[in-house]
């Protein structure tokens, strides 16, 4: 059997043994199962239940000599209707896959509903359309008020050109106009952050800093979004309602200056 052979009969998911049974048969003409076995050297048994089942894919024909099944191919146009079928097949099998996804995601959430959604954002374009997905938590759960808390170090205000409004753009300005109120926590300090001040004040966000390792942890009803502005900044969004109640609990607690 040589290599063509092999790789295209591989592609229309033959085994290596029914590529040889096949090959044979085709070689050999209109023989029963016993003979296919000798030429191949495969235990008869094998044989015939491989020919049984190429014959159900209408691969192989059979007839019946003397009282003992035959079987053959009658043109290599058995090959080109199987490729046809399979084609078919799969396209039926793709327009179906949108509902079944939904319906294996849904068995997955019941198996383990405790476990948060993760959501990965990436680079600069990334980050940017996490604060697009947080503004439309927002608006389509209409929360009036969400929770942040924010690196404002003065190492980080100087060392870095980007502000938060390279990221969120516009998002502030439209959240003040649904006068959502941000509940914002502020690490202050030189180089590190050393206390922490709150403020409630919309109109200075969108200038605190987004680079030198800068963090912003926002709230969000039942969702929790972690921002941190590196060389190539990254966002996380988890959907626990068991994680944000804890981050409320925590930032509720908080001793502020």
């Amino acid at each position: 059997m040589t290599t063509e052979f092999a790789h295209f009969f591989t592609q229309l998911w033959f085994s290596s043994k029914e590529t040889k049974i096949f090959l044979t048969l085709y070689k050999l003409g209109t023989q029963p199962a016993s003979s296919i076995a000798k030429h191949t050297g495969l235990e008869r048994t094998l044989v015939y239940k491989t020919l049984l089942e190429m014959s159900a894919k209408n691969l192989i024909k059979t007839s019946i000599r003397r009282g003992v099944k035959q079987f053959f191919i009658p043109s290599t146009a058995v090959i080109q209707q199987y490729i046809a079928d399979q084609q078919s097949h799969r396209e039926h099998v793709e327009a179906d896959f949108a509902v079944i996804e939904n319906a294996l995601e849904q068995l997955a959430t019941n198996r383990y509903p405790h476990l948060p959604k993760i959501s990965f954002f990436d680079g600069f374009d990334g980050v940017r359309n996490m604060y697009a997905d947080l503004y439309q938590e927002v608006k389509v759960n209409k929360y009036l008020a969400i929770k942040l808390f924010a690196t404002n170090t003065f190492a980080s205000q100087v060392s870095v050109d980007n502000t938060l409004k390279n990221y969120a753009t516009d998002m502030f300005e439209k959240l003040q106009k649904r006068k959502v109120t941000i509940e914002t926590y502020l690490g202050d300090g030189i180089l590190i952050m050393e206390h922490i001040s709150k403020t409630t004040n919309i109109d200075n966000l969108s200038t605190l800093p987004a680079g030198n390792a800068a963090i912003n942890i926002f709230v969000v009803g039942k969702i929790v979004y972690i921002v941190i502005f590196k060389d190539i900044p990254f966002a996380i969004k988890l959907a626990s309602e068991d994680l944000a109640y804890a981050m409320h609990f925590l930032f509720e607690k908080l001793q502020v200056d």
